[in-house]
């Protein structure tokens, strides 16, 4: 792995130069790589050799704890006299802010220096010596874990060596009791397979045709059952009022909602599966006997010509619903084909009259859901405000409709004219529902979205919008749980926004004796992941005021910050922040009291923690953000016998 890794960074002379460690490393400044160069080159030749560069590596993620903090004192110790001096330290920790973009005013690169040399000096001779770091250091445990994920990242950017480090911490930590998180959707999906087999063995056995001699006339409409039942079943899960009640009933135990857009989803690439299946032995019935003597005067019949359109717009929809089109500049080309589904319901009623059967149900609650949202739509509300924040993220307030009860975390759809008179599009509202207006907070990665910032740099003087909704997500569990983990990365922190929000107002006004929604939640811990500072500038304010609001200490708030560095060459920075940290100061990179992480979070050691912390309670975990990170946090959950729910759309 290591020798690929080297293999990976070295140029075709099998040499790493500065250069190349600057790219490998991920670094803004050569100085910081010359550095981090001069420690690893034994020789002092300018280049590492492979031998070189695996002696380093070992140091920096296998070595002792004694190795590692020496390796980064050497980074810092610029003129090699075996002391940091107060100018070596400054420097260090102003490249860092600068390679992690953290600009604060009130934070310098001068006061961060003064707050290491005023505890880590320990004879005042106005010089660090290495004894007096490692003083320090062991005193804060947690920067040396830091740094060696850190410098695994770069070291194996494929994760396989960080995978490594948390399998090894995995070892280490106490496996949970079990979770049977996954009985209720197993079962469901179970139930669904045995009902189309079901289906398919009763229709081939004692069809109108069971017992003709052509078999794949047999197997084709034994198909073809299988597709009425499954269209049918796929319209259930997008019926958002019916799952929004569903979700706050008893029911909920019994149906696993959350999963409702998986089992559409789900459905959906069955019937593509069993229709290309049907169309197939559908000829193959045709070329082996049954019907006109010729192949092609199939598709000059009713059945044969509603057959292969059904095939063509059952396609189209699937292509337009795959992720790289749904989620990127293309949602509208999503969103039309998926409106197709009725032309393929009618085409189906022509091809085969049963199907009316089996859709009559669905589309009857379809048709209601549908009258009961155009009911609600067309009602026009004013835009209070728009904003456009740095980070990329637009802050939308209106006028909350008349009736518009929500509960905290759901979400609705919007349409606002002046940027697409037909499209909606659906958010989650990141206010309370204490608050008297609907706050939305909408990152810019589509035609639309994209729209609606530069609609709001422009300062528009008189908006309106229109809102459908409210309907339930996976959130509203929260305050049926005890003891609480949130998890939102980048905008997916707007479920938790309204949560958490509610959750202060809620606990302050029932301490008080006010009238309010109880709720069975003690204690909640609040993560949040952006790759920069300026991502976290939106939801800074509000965090400030629960902070500040929340008189006994419901929440834990804990923030992330993955673009920034926690190596060896920003021990000097992480250092100066724990202890500004821990004397009571804002920090550096948000302004609140709650102490921001730099990098990957070890999220093993950070759950571990609050398993540990409510050892014997169940504490469940709520997530809303990217798919690739939820497989990753669902893992660890799993091994530390954790639940886990994840918001999706």
């Amino acid at each position: 792995m290591l020798e690929n890794a080297f293999a990976q960074h070295a140029g075709a002379d099998m040499r790493i130069d500065a250069a190349e460690l600057q790219k490998a490393l991920g670094l803004r400044s050569e100085y910081l790589a010359q550095r981090v160069l001069q420690c690893l080159d034994r020789d002092g030749n300018g280049v590492l050799t492979r031998d070189e560069f695996l002696a380093g590596v070992r140091t920096l993620v296998f070595g002792s704890d004694r190795d590692k903090l020496y390796f980064a004192f050497r980074v810092h110790d610029h003129n090699g006299d075996g002391y940091i001096d107060r100018q070596e330290l400054h420097r260090m920790i102003a490249i860092s802010m600068a390679e992690a973009e953290i600009l604060d005013r009130s934070s310098t690169p001068e006061s961060l220096t003064n707050a290491v040399f005023a505890r880590a000096d320990l004879n005042g001779d106005g010089r660090i010596s290495f004894d007096e770091l490692e003083t320090i250091v062991r005193q804060r445990p947690a920067l040396l874990d830091k740094m060696t994920r850190h410098e695994a990242i770069w070291i194996a950017p494929n994760e396989d060596l960080l995978d490594m480090i948390e399998e090894r911490d995995r070892k280490k930590t106490a496996r949970g009791p079990a979770r049977d998180d996954w009985v209720a959707p197993f079962v469901f999906v179970t139930l669904w397979v045995l009902a189309n087999v079901a289906l398919f063995a009763f229709i081939f056995v004692t069809g109108n045709h069971a017992k003709h001699p052509n078999l794949f006339l047999r197997i084709g409409r034994a198909l073809g059952f299988c597709i009425q039942l499954d269209g049918a079943l796929i319209l259930i899960p997008v019926m958002r009022r019916l799952m929004t009640w569903v979700r706050s009933s008893s029911l909920k135990r019994v149906f696993a909602v959350d999963a409702a857009i998986d089992f559409h989803r789900l459905v959906g690439h069955t019937i593509v599966g069993l229709g290309v299946a049907h169309a197939c032995v559908s000829i193959l019935a045709y070329a082996f006997g049954h019907g006109p003597h010729s192949l092609a005067a199939l598709f000059l019949t009713v059945r044969g010509a509603t057959g292969a359109v059904l095939v063509l717009v059952i396609v189209v929809m699937w292509l337009g619903a795959l992720s790289f089109i749904r989620r990127t500049h293309r949602f509208e080309l999503f969103y039309a084909t998926h409106l197709l589904y009725f032309v393929w319901l009618g085409v189906a009623i022509a091809h085969a009259p049963t199907v009316a059967f089996w859709f009559g149900v669905p589309i009857l609650g379809l048709l209601i859901e549908r009258a009961l949202r155009l009911r609600r739509r067309s009602r026009p509300s004013p835009v209070v405000a728009i904003e456009a924040h740095r980070s990329g993220v637009t802050r939308l307030e209106i006028a909350r409709p008349k009736g518009f009860d929500f509960d905290p975390g759901d979400f609705a759809f919007l349409r606002i004219p002046s940027v697409a008179k037909r499209e909606w599009h659906p958010f989650t509202v990141s206010s309370g529902p204490e608050r008297p207006n609907l706050t939305f907070h909408v990152r810019s990665l589509g035609n639309w979205t994209g729209a609606l910032r530069e609609l709001a740099e422009s300062h528009p003087s008189e908006l309106t919008a229109q809102v459908d909704g409210p309907y339930g997500s996976p959130s509203r569990h929260i305050f049926e749980s005890r003891y609480a983990v949130l998890i939102g990365a980048g905008i997916g922190v707007t479920p938790f926004a309204s949560v958490l929000e509610s959750i202060v107002l809620r606990h302050n006004s029932l301490r008080t004796g006010a009238k309010a929604k109880s709720f069975n939640l003690r204690k909640a811990h609040f993560f949040w992941l952006n790759r920069d500072q300026y991502s976290f500038e939106w939801f800074s304010a509000l965090l400030r005021d629960l902070e500040r609001t929340d008189q006994d200490g419901l929440l834990d708030i804990h923030l992330c910050m993955t673009g920034g560095r926690a190596g060896v060459t920003s021990l000097g920075l992480e250092l100066a922040r724990d202890i500004t940290h821990a004397e009571g100061h804002s920090d550096i990179v948000t302004g609140l009291r709650s102490h921001t992480h730099l990098g990957p979070p070890d999220w093993q050691a950070l759950l571990g923690a609050v398993r540990d912390a409510h050892a014997g309670e169940q504490v469940d975990i709520f997530y809303c953000g990217p798919p690739g990170l939820a497989k990753k946090i669902k893992r660890v959950a799993e091994h530390l016998g954790m639940s886990f729910r994840e918001e999706r759309f």
